[in-house]
């Protein structure tokens, strides 16, 4: 072929990348102004990786005595918690465990801890008319609700009414399912809201069906624990249960308004029980466990950093690392290797990606 053919040939080459180029780069454009409306996906409890797992394959942190909130600097009664319960939820917590009891009146339900002379947590529909608003606005992230207190004098129906009069239960699941569903399955349903309840006169009160017993459901290991005691795993006598939860959180013996309590809050070397003894503590009684790991209740969330240990047990990336940095090389080369982060079709980055591959054959066919 002649000179002038092989620039006949290069310059309709060129033309044809340039011309796929600037019609990719309209398409991102395109999608970029759209919101990325195939680039989107659906994140369940804050990340799109969760979405395909069941609800008891993830791990949640749960805050003990959610609503016992006390001031950081100056405190005026202990507490467990120096962050209101809309401000856990925003952070990241999805377990709130709330002891109830019977409130000024036979119909009115209490939230107290650790009983209501120390600290008064209000009504417990208030408390659910502030989680339900707040599930009005993130309907892609699943809750859990404990209700606490074995031989609780709460009136049954009398919790069954606050969470119909809060209206939260439109969003309960209706009742212990034969197999958990994935996190995707309950936002698509609006079934995100589950409900457990320690005494069996208030899991027998149901709403809808909806409050799930701990009997049978959840595994409930030991504590709490004493300032210095081994963090342990027991009991060992599983039998249907398929939720683990496990206290990790420390209590101790102080008086109060002249009454001796043996499970005051201990607000005390909290960088430690919240750093690597909750990684640690959680790790061990997976390995002894042979179910997996779904709540750790702790107090005093937000000190420490129990955010991090969470993450991981989730597989998910964590203080900028992704789980795939510590792959070996050739795992990728392995077709049984499980999908790290599935990416969906026709990306905003696959497109650019294109844009810049078709940009790079232009420049090339032209010099």
């Amino acid at each position: 072929m002649g000179s002038s053919g092989q620039r006949a040939v290069r310059r309709g080459s060129g033309q044809l990348c340039g011309a796929v180029f600037r019609a990719l780069v309209v398409v991102c454009l395109a999608l970029q102004l759209s919101g990325g409306a195939y680039a989107a996906t659906k994140a369940c409890n804050q990340h799109e990786e969760l979405c395909a797992r069941a609800y008891n394959d993830v791990t949640y942190i749960s805050t003990h005595a959610s609503f016992a909130v006390t001031s950081q600097t100056k405190p005026t009664k202990p507490g467990t918690q120096f962050k209101s319960i809309k401000e856990q939820l925003e952070d990241g917590v999805r377990g709130l465990h709330l002891n109830i009891m019977q409130g000024a009146s036979a119909s009115e339900v209490s939230l107290c801890y650790p009983d209501c002379t120390v600290n008064d947590g209000g009504v417990l529909e208030d408390t659910l008319a502030t989680v339900k608003t707040w599930m009005d606005a993130n309907p892609n992230d699943v809750v859990t609700i404990f209700l606490e207190g074995v031989g609780t004098d709460a009136s049954p129906s009398a919790v069954v009414r606050a969470f119909t009069d809060s209206g939260i239960d439109k969003y309960m699941l209706p009742g212990k399912p034969s197999a958990w569903p994935t996190l995707d399955k309950m936002t698509s349903d609006r079934t995100t809201l589950v409900v457990f309840a320690e005494d069996p006169n208030i899991a027998s009160a149901n709403v809808k069906g909806s409050f799930i017993p701990y009997a049978g459901t959840v595994l409930k290991l030991d504590g709490p624990f004493s300032y210095g005691a081994e963090w342990t795993c027991g009991p060992w006598n599983r039998t249907t249960e398929s939720i683990m939860l496990i206290p990790h959180f420390i209590v101790q013996t102080s008086t109060y308004n002249g009454a001796t309590y043996n499970n005051m809050p201990y607000p005390f070397s909290l960088g430690t029980t919240n750093g690597y003894q909750y990684e640690s503590h959680a790790v061990v009684c997976r390995g002894g466990q042979s179910i997996w790991i779904n709540f750790m209740e702790v107090d005093f969330y937000d000190q420490g950093d129990v955010k991090t240990p969470t993450l991981k047990l989730n597989a998910l990336p964590y203080d900028g690392y992704n789980v795939k940095d510590f792959y070996p090389d050739f795992f990728d080369a392995d077709p049984d290797a499980p999908i790290v982060s599935a990416s969906p079709p026709l990306s905003v980055s696959y497109l650019l990606s294109l844009a810049a591959l078709a940009l790079a054959v232009s420049h090339t066919l032209r010099i």
